[in-house]
C-alpha cells in the first residue's frame, strides 16, 4: 500500500471540467463558455472551450471568418464543476472554428477562491531532498516494544528543533515538516513527515518575482549542495490572513513546466542516499542568507551565477560542452574577483606603452608602415594567461584541484603541468584544433565541476568546511 504524503496537492494532475470567463473586447462583460482544464505534470496546462468564441475577427459583410485566430491575454479565470477556482496566465486562445478554442498558459493557479490580484506574500516550496540540507529530523525521541514486553506501548516524540526560522527585514524563511497520522484504525497505524520551506515576504510579488528571486534560487542552493540536478515537487503561492510564520493563508497550488506536484515523505533511508555537502543546522548557514546573496550575484550578473549557476539543473550535457563552460565560470570568476587588480595593471600597461611608441616617433631606422604596424600591433591590454588564471583559482580553496587533475588520463599525456594542460585542451576545443576523448574530458571536468562548487559556496557564504566537503564531493 502506498503511503500518502503528508504535504497535499488540492488537484491532482488530470482534466477537470469547466466554465471559463472569456473577456469580450468589444466592451462587453466576460462570456461564460463550458470546456475542459487540463493541469499536467512538470507541463504548461492547457484548455478547450466549446461554445459561440468571443472576438472572431469577420472578414466579410457575410460574416465568413478565416481560422486559426489567435488573441492573447495576460490571465483567464475558470470555475471547475468541483468547487475550485482556477487562474492561468500569459494565455493564447487558439480559436479554430467558430465554437471551439484551444487554451495555452504558462501556468495555472488553483485555489478555493478566485484570485483577486496576482501579487503574493507568501510561498510554500517542497524541492526533492530538500530534508538533507535541513539537517534535523521531526521525530525526537520513541519507543516501541521490546522481546521482553512485546505488548508495550509505542510512543513518539516530536522534535521541537525541526522547525527553523530565519528572518531578516524583508523576508523570513521557515524550514519546517508537515505532518499527517493515521491513528483511528485499530489495525493500522502510521505517522509521516513532508518537509517544506515557507517563505514570508514584506511587501507583495509579482509571479515573476517570485519565482525569480526565490523558487529557482532555491532549487539551485539544492542542487548544488546535492550535486544533481532537482526537481520541485510542490508549490503554492498565497497572501497571508494571519502574522508572519503562523498558517492562516489564501494559498494557490502552481501547475506548470517545472512542476511536477508530486510531494514526497522524508525517510532517513532516501537522506543517507543523498547527503548533502550543506547543513543549515550543523553548519550554522542561514538558507536565507544564501539565497539574499544568490539574489546580490544575480543582480551583479556575477559570471559564476550566469555561467555554471544557470546549467546547476541541467539534466545532461556533452563533456566537450561541460568542459567549456567550466572553464569560462572560472576564468570569468577570477577576472571578477581581480577587476580592480586587472584594471590597475591595464593602466600601467596603457603608460609604458604610450611612452614605448612614443619614443619611435623620431626613429629614422622605422618608417612610418613599421611604426604604424608597433601601434596596431602592439596591444593595449597586458597579457593575461588562461593557466595563471585558474592555478590562482584552484589554490584559492581548500582541496588540492592541481594533484587530483595530475593523475587523469588527458594531463598525463599532454606531459605539462595540470593548468597549462588545461589552456591547452580548452584552446583546441575552442578553435577546432583538435579533439579529445568524451571520457577523458569527462574526468577532467568532474574535478573542475567540484573546484567550481566549491567557490560557488565561498560565494554564497559557506565556510571552508562546506566548501572542503563540494569539492570532495564527486
Amino acid at each position: 500500500m502506498q503511503i500518502p504524503t503528508a504535504l497535499k496537492v488540492l488537484l491532482q494532475p488530470e482534466t477537470y471540467r469547466c466554465t471559463w470567463q472569456i473577456p469580450d473586447n468589444n466592451g462587453g462583460e466576460s462570456i461564460e463558455l463550458s470546456g475542459d482544464l487540463n493541469l499536467r505534470r512538470d507541463r504548461s496546462p492547457e484548455g478547450t472551450i466549446y461554445g459561440e468564441i468571443p472576438n472572431i475577427k469577420r472578414s466579410s459583410d457575410a460574416g465568413g471568418a478565416g481560422f486559426p485566430q489567435e488573441h492573447t491575454y495576460p490571465a483567464l479565470r475558470c470555475n471547475l464543476e468541483n468547487g475550485r477556482v482556477a487562474t492561468l496566465l500569459d494565455c493564447t486562445v487558439s480559436a479554430w472554428q467558430p465554437d471551439m478554442a484551444i487554451i495555452f498558459a504558462k501556468c495555472a493557479l488553483v485555489g478555493f477562491e478566485p484570485l483577486e490580484t496576482i501579487l503574493f506574500d507568501r510561498i510554500k516550496i517542497q524541492i526533492s531532498n530538500i530534508d538533507s540540507n535541513f539537517g534535523v529530523s521531526p521525530i525526537g525521541r520513541h519507543t516501541i516494544p521490546t522481546l521482553d514486553n512485546p505488548y508495550g506501548s509505542w510512543s513518539v516524540e516530536q522534535n521541537p528543533e525541526s522547525s527553523q526560522t530565519w528572518g531578516d527585514e524583508y523576508a523570513t524563511l521557515i524550514a519546517s515538516y508537515d505532518s499527517s497520522i493515521t491513528a483511528a484504525d485499530p489495525y493500522y497505524f502510521r505517522m509521516c513527515y513532508s518537509p517544506a520551506v515557507l517563505i514570508d515576504s514584506s511587501s507583495p510579488l509579482t509571479f515573476e518575482e517570485a519565482l525569480d528571486e526565490w523558487v529557482q534560487p532555491l532549487l539551485n542552493v539544492a542542487a548544488l549542495s546535492m550535486n544533481r540536478p532537482q526537481k520541485i515537487t510542490f508549490l503554492s503561492l498565497g497572501n497571508r490572513t494571519s502574522v508572519v510564520g503562523e498558517q492562516g493563508w489564501n494559498n494557490y497550488q502552481v501547475y506548470g513546466t517545472g512542476l511536477t506536484q508530486e510531494p514526497f515523505n522524508s525517510s532517513y533511508s532516501e537522506i543517507r542516499q543523498n547527503r548533502s555537502v550543506l547543513n543549515w543546522k550543523s553548519d550554522e548557514v542561514s538558507p536565507l542568507t544564501l539565497l539574499r546573496n544568490w539574489q546580490k550575484l544575480t543582480t551583479e550578473h556575477h559570471p559564476l551565477i550566469e555561467t555554471y549557476g544557470s546549467f546547476l539543473n541541467v539534466q545532461a550535457q556533452h563533456p566537450r560542452a561541460r568542459f567549456l563552460l567550466l572553464i569560462q565560470a572560472l576564468e570569468g570568476l577570477h577576472g571578477h574577483e581581480h577587476a580592480q587588480e586587472e584594471r590597475e595593471r591595464t593602466e600601467r600597461h596603457l603608460e609604458r606603452r604610450t611612452q614605448i611608441l612614443d619614443s619611435f616617433k623620431g626613429c629614422m631606422a622605422l618608417n612610418n608602415d613599421a611604426k604604424k604596424f608597433l601601434k596596431t600591433n602592439l596591444s593595449k591590454r597586458p597579457p593575461v594567461s588562461l593557466d595563471s588564471r585558474l592555478r590562482e583559482c584552484f589554490e584559492s580553496i581548500p582541496g588540492d584541484t592541481l594533484t587530483r587533475l595530475q593523475e587523469t588520463e588527458i594531463v598525463t599525456e599532454l606531459g605539462v603541468d595540470p593548468a597549462n594542460a588545461l589552456r591547452i585542451i580548452r584552446n583546441d576545443l575552442a578553435h577546432g584544433n583538435r579533439g579529445y576523448q568524451s571520457q577523458d574530458l569527462h574526468a577532467v571536468s568532474k574535478i573542475i565541476e567540484c573546484a567550481a562548487r566549491a567557490h560557488f559556496m565561498r560565494i554564497l557564504g559557506a565556510g571552508e568546511d562546506v566548501q572542503e566537503r563540494a569539492f570532495q564531493s564527486d
